[in-house]
C-alpha cells in the first residue's frame, strides 16, 4: 500500500512539473505569428539599415558625394519603405543599390539626400524633414538603357547659412546648380512643394535655375533654363554667406514668371511612315536612343529626340546653330540617307539645325521594296509649354 501512494505521489509531481514547463514564456524561434497591435521589435522597414556599400555591377544610379557627410538617399519620399541606400563621404562614381521594388520602370524623380545624422535622430518621423533635407537632386533612371550619368552632391552643403527656395509652381521643378547650367547641383525644388530650405557653407554662390522633367508622350528627358533679356546668356543670381549675412531667400516665381526660356537644344522628331516596321536614326556610327533606351521607332509612334548644342566660349551661352552631318533613317543595315525634300531625292550630307526648334523627319517606304526615303517635312519653334511651365 505504501508503494502504491508513493507512486500516485510520483506520477501528481511528474504531472505538475511537466505542466509548468509546457506553460512556460515559450521559445522565441517558433512560427506563430502575433497579429496583435502591441509595439514588439519586428524586422519592418522602419528597421531597414542604409547600405553604404558601393555596388560597382548591379547598381541603380551613380553618386559622387562632394560633401564631408556620410548621407542617406530616398526615392521622392521620405518614407523607410523608400530609401535607396547610404553614401560615403567625398565617395566617387558610388553605386547606389539596386532594389527591384523601387527601380521597376523608367521615371525620373527628386532623390532626396539626409545626413546620416538627420536621419538618425529622426527615423521614426522622417517627414519632420520635408522642408529641410540635406538637399534634393533630379534623377532619371532608366529601366532599359544606360544609367552612367553620375549625380553629384555639392561641396557646399551643410553649413548654417539658411538659403531659402519658394517654389509656387504646380509644374515646373527647378534644379538649381552653382557656377553654370552644367555645374554642381546644389539643390532640388520640385513643384508643389513650396518651401525648400537647405544650409550653405560660407562663401560666394552663382545660383543657375535649370528645369529637367522627363516626358513620357515623347520619351525624352527635356533640360530648359532661363536666360537673360538683355545677355542672351544662362539666367543666374548671385549670393553671399558669411560676414554677419546667414540667410538669403530665392523666389522663384517672382525672379522667372516673364522670363523667357531656352533648351540649349533642338529636336528631332521622327515620324516612321514606312511599311516594312521598325527603324533607326544614325548619325555617322552613332546610334540615337530615346530616353528609356529604345533605337527602334515605330510605325504610328513618332519619337523624339534630342540634340545639345555646344557651349559657346566660357560663359553660360549656347551656340545658336550648329552643323550636322550622315543623319540615315531605316531599318538597321538599311538606313537611307535624308534627302532634300519629298520629291528631290539629292542627298543632305551636312545641315544647319538651330537651338530651341524642332526638325520633323518623315520617313516612308519600305527597304524591302528598296523604296525608302527620309526628308525635313517641318520645321517648327520648341512648342512654349515644352519649355517651362505653369507658375
Amino acid at each position: 500500500m505504501k508503494m502504491l501512494k508513493k507512486v500516485v505521489i510520483f506520477s501528481l509531481v511528474l504531472a505538475v512539473v511537466t505542466m509548468v514547463f509546457s506553460c512556460g514564456s515559450g521559445d522565441d524561434s517558433g512560427t506563430e505569428t502575433d497579429t496583435g497591435s502591441g509595439t514588439g521589435s519586428g524586422t519592418g522597414p522602419q528597421d531597414k539599415a542604409p547600405d553604404f556599400t558601393s555596388h560597382n555591377t548591379d547598381y541603380s544610379i551613380l553618386v559622387r558625394n562632394n560633401t564631408n557627410f556620410r548621407l542617406v538617399a530616398f526615392q521622392g519620399d521620405l518614407i523607410p519603405e523608400k530609401m535607396i541606400g547610404g553614401i560615403p563621404a567625398h565617395a566617387t562614381n558610388h553605386g547606389l543599390p539596386m532594389d527591384l521594388t523601387l527601380f521597376d520602370v523608367t521615371k525620373d524623380f527628386p532623390m532626396i539626400v539626409l545626413t546620416e545624422e538627420q536621419y538618425n535622430a529622426n527615423k521614426t518621423n522622417l517627414s519632420t524633414l520635408k522642408n529641410t533635407p540635406f538637399t534634393r537632386v533630379y534623377v532619371f533612371y532608366n529601366k532599359t538603357g544606360d544609367n552612367s550619368s553620375v549625380y553629384e552632391i555639392a561641396a557646399g552643403l551643410g553649413g548654417t547659412n539658411r538659403f531659402e527656395i519658394i517654389n509656387a509652381s504646380n509644374s515646373i521643378n527647378v534644379e538649381l546648380r552653382i557656377n553654370g547650367v552644367a555645374g554642381e547641383t546644389i539643390g532640388y525644388a520640385p513643384a508643389n512643394i513650396l518651401n525648400t530650405t537647405l544650409f550653405l557653407e560660407d562663401g560666394n554662390y552663382n545660383i543657375f535655375p535649370v528645369f529637367k522633367r522627363y516626358n513620357r508622350t515623347r520619351d525624352v528627358v527635356e533640360t530648359v533654363y532661363p536666360k537673360g533679356s538683355g545677355s542672351n546668356y544662362a539666367w543666374f543670381q548671385s549670393y553671399s554667406f558669411g560676414e554677419g549675412t546667414d540667410s538669403a531667400t530665392m523666389n522663384l516665381k517672382t525672379l522667372l514668371q516673364s522670363t523667357t526660356f531656352t533648351s540649349g537644344a533642338a529636336w528631332v522628331y521622327v515620324n516612321n511612315q514606312t511599311t516594312s516596321g521598325g527603324i533607326r536614326f544614325v548619325e555617322g556610327t552613332n546610334v540615337h536612343k530615346t530616353a528609356s533606351g529604345l533605337e527602334n521607332i515605330m510605325s504610328g509612334n513618332p519619337k523624339t529626340f534630342q540634340i545639345n548644342m555646344p557651349k559657346a566660349g566660357e560663359g553660360n551661352k549656347y551656340v545658336d546653330s550648329v552643323e550636322v552631318a550622315n543623319w540615315k533613317f531605316g531599318a538597321s543595315g538599311f538606313e537611307v540617307a535624308l534627302q532634300t525634300s519629298a520629291t528631290d531625292d539629292t542627298e543632305v550630307t551636312t545641315y544647319t539645325i538651330e537651338r530651341d526648334k524642332m526638325y520633323t523627319v518623315t520617313v516612308t517606304g519600305s527597304h524591302n521594296d528598296g523604296n525608302m526615303k527620309a526628308y525635313i517635312s517641318n520645321i517648327t519653334q520648341i512648342p512654349a509649354n515644352e519649355l517651362g511651365g505653369a507658375w
